[in-house]
């Protein structure tokens, strides 16, 4: 190794030892000083420059910083026009750092004209050179001047360069971000669909790189915008979960803006109580870190909470914190000095705790007040239900002692009979998990859709082991059926119902060679009315049959009582269905025959009245159809097993606690 190498060597080892280890050996004081120290004695300007770059890096505060970077900006110029090609291509690399930094400065400085010049400066070096990374930061610098400016067509301009080439280096962090920025420009302008669209792909995104402070992120923005939609179930669904991801990270101040935009929606809905907790954890949680806007925000919710309760004085010192945190936030010299800006913090940070340490003592002392009363009123009713209990129990002694042979003769009775009714109980649960095995075997099997390339999803949710909904499929010559029924009843009546109206399908295309679907449903209705129905009884199902042409993809159906859902182009059409039951009823006309014509990116729909008709909510009331449809055309630009994902959870928060109505039953099909 010659010497000037060994020399070259030696100081690339030591920046990278400085910048990899800057508390090993020294504090950040004294590493940035050896930094500074070194890049006097670099043995070259192609070392200098690393380390001037590693310097602004190291340094947080901007009057300091920039002065590295005045250094930088003229080094880099010089070394630009030096003979050796990768040298110049590594200097026009760093002068377009120095210009990006040179933006960042005087946007924080307000001169926003002067900000967006410096980035375009630096874009132009970044295209000459190939830069691609460079240049997806450096438009997305671009956007973010825009964005401020609320000029949103021209931030959406520059977001969606940045997000293209980001695609094009597989940049998948920088998407996220980009397809966030988005969503956050439609969200401003209240395209609220849209927003929603773009805060989903970043989430996607985030999810398959596992970023979960990105998750946390992307999780609120989605909440926010149903917060928004006033659509508060979905808002509080993604809210809690953006916490649950927060807690997991210890995201202190995400954290607290997730448990305030819980105690907004609470508000919202008039459950002062939560509202006031969730936003007195937000507060508290963000005065110990000293965070002015998450302060801000949490007092604004208290004093709207404090109004309601009528508490004029405690919501008084609320609209005082929030707007001595606004002041805070907008006060320019606290920025621009940083000895004042310490003090200002400090005193603010003492003045907080202050407060809250007061709160504390007087509430400490109102809960010991009322702990000694309700100490005191507990001991005297104990007493008197004692004397009550000790009477009554004397009583009830007596009366046992001549019922205990009475007792001792009838437990032996029971006990038998309990016997009896848990052997008679397993043989019944015996015979129908048995029938909910053959009740399966009976369903469409996975494998018939594959045959078919049929991209599908299947949410099926029995309310008991066996189920009266019913999902079928079968192949006949050219021909791929696929029915989606809801018999009468649930449970064993509807599930026999089901292996019925199954074989009368089966008999009429397999072996009746009926090949339209109306038909179908016209033999199936005879079948079933010659079979089981009498004077009084109605008995069949409702439900939709469509025939698929394998050959043409051509879709004809029959629909009773029950109407398919299409989602084309970002719209919701609700499909023709006759209404009539298959089974004895009012009408007896023919079934007719329907037809529908996809395009290969929409979505069918077929479901039962389970989901919509399930109990549950902050309310206890029906889901409904419209909710039901609204959801389907939100999620429907996600994938199929994506989507039965969100069907399953969203129902599962729905409900709750509260038990399930009916047999649950959606399918969701792209042809």
């Amino acid at each position: 190794m010659n010497i000037t190498l060994k020399r070259n060597f030696i100081s690339l080892f030591l920046i990278l030892y400085f910048f990899l280890n800057p508390n090993s050996a020294f504090s950040q004081s004294r590493y940035i000083d050896s930094l500074v120290s070194y890049s006097i004695k670099a043995p070259n300007d192609t070392h200098k420059l690393s380390v001037l770059t590693i310097i602004i890096e190291a340094i947080s505060e901007d009057a300091v910083w920039s002065k590295y970077n005045d250094k930088l900006g003229p080094l880099s110029q010089k070394l630009m026009r030096d003979k050796n090609e990768g040298v110049k291509k590594k200097a026009k690399k760093h002068y377009s750092d120095y210009l990006n930094n040179k933006g960042y400065l005087s946007n924080n400085l307000g001169d926003v004209t002067q900000a967006l010049d410096y980035f375009h400066q630096s874009l132009k070096i970044q295209e000459e050179t190939g830069d691609k990374s460079g240049q997806s930061y450096s438009l997305n610098n671009i956007g973010y001047i825009y964005h401020t400016q609320k000029q949103f067509s021209k931030a959406l301009e520059y977001y969606e360069k940045s997000l293209a080439i980001q695609k094009e280096i597989d940049d998948k962090q920088g998407q996220a971000q980009s397809l966030s920025n988005i969503g956050n420009i439609y969200d401003k302008q209240g395209s609220l669909k849209k927003a929603l669209f773009y805060y989903f792909k970043g989430l996607n995104i985030r999810r398959s790189i596992r970023d979960k402070h990105g998750i946390g992120y992307s999780l609120q923005n989605i909440g926010t915008v149903y917060f928004n939609q006033k659509n508060y179930f979905s808002a509080l669904y993604y809210f809690t979960k953006s916490l649950e991801i927060r807690e997991k990270i210890n995201d202190s101040q995400g954290i607290a803006f997730s448990l305030c935009n819980m105690g907004k929606i609470y508000l919202e809905e008039n459950n002062t109580e939560l509202a006031k907790k969730y936003t007195l954890e937000s507060l508290d949680m963000s005065r110990k870190m000293g965070y002015p806007e998450n302060i801000c925000s949490a007092a604004i919710v208290l004093e709207s909470i404090y109004l309601k309760e009528e508490k004029y004085n405690k919501a008084h010192e609320m609209l005082k914190l929030a707007v001595k945190m606004k002041d805070s936030i907008s006060n320019n010299e606290i920025e621009k000095s940083t000895s004042r800006k310490q003090m200002q913090y400090e005193f603010e940070k003492k003045e907080v705790i202050s407060k809250a340490e007061q709160e504390k003592r007087e509430l400490t002392y109102i809960a010991k007040a009322n702990q000694q009363r309700i100490i005191i009123y507990a001991v005297i009713l104990g007493m008197i239900i004692c004397c009550i209990f000790g009477a009554f129990i004397y009583n009830r002694f007596k009366i046992t002692q001549k019922q205990n042979s009475i007792i001792q003769a009838q437990k032996k009775v029971v006990e038998d009979q309990k016997h009896i009714l848990e052997a008679h109980q397993k043989e019944i649960v015996d015979s129908i998990n048995y029938a909910k095995r053959i009740q399966y075997a009976l369903l469409a099997h996975e494998d018939l859709f594959v045959r078919n390339s049929l991209s599908h999803f299947i949410l099926f949710k029995p309310k008991d082991i066996v189920s009266g909904d019913f999902y079928w499929a079968t192949e006949h010559e050219n021909d791929f059926y696929l029915a989606v029924c809801d018999s009468t009843g649930h449970g064993v009546p509807g599930a026999f119902m089901s292996l019925l109206s199954i074989g009368f399908l089966s008999e009429a295309i397999k072996e009746k060679n009926i090949k339209e679907p109306n038909k179908v449903f016209d033999y199936v209705r005879r079948r079933l009315i010659e079979s089981i129905t009498n004077e009084n009884q109605k008995d069949g199902f409702d439900g939709i049959l469509l025939r698929i042409n394998k050959t043409t993809n051509d879709v004809t159906y029959a629909a009773s009582n029950n109407h398919p859902v299409i989602i084309s182009d970002s719209e919701i059409k609700h499909l023709k269905c006759d209404k009539m039951p298959v089974g004895k009823g009012e009408r007896t006309d023919e079934f007719s025959l329907f037809e529908i014509k996809p395009n290969e990116s929409d979505t069918i729909y077929l479901y039962t009245d389970g989901y919509a008709d399930q109990f549950g909510g902050p309310k206890g009331k029906k889901f409904k159809y419209k909710p039901l449809n609204e959801l389907l055309l939100t999620i429907n630009h996600l994938s199929l097993n994506e989507q039965q994902q969100v069907l399953g959870d969203t129902f599962n928060g729905w409900k709750g606690g509260l038990e399930q109505v009916d047999d649950v039953l959606i399918i969701g099909i792209r042809i």
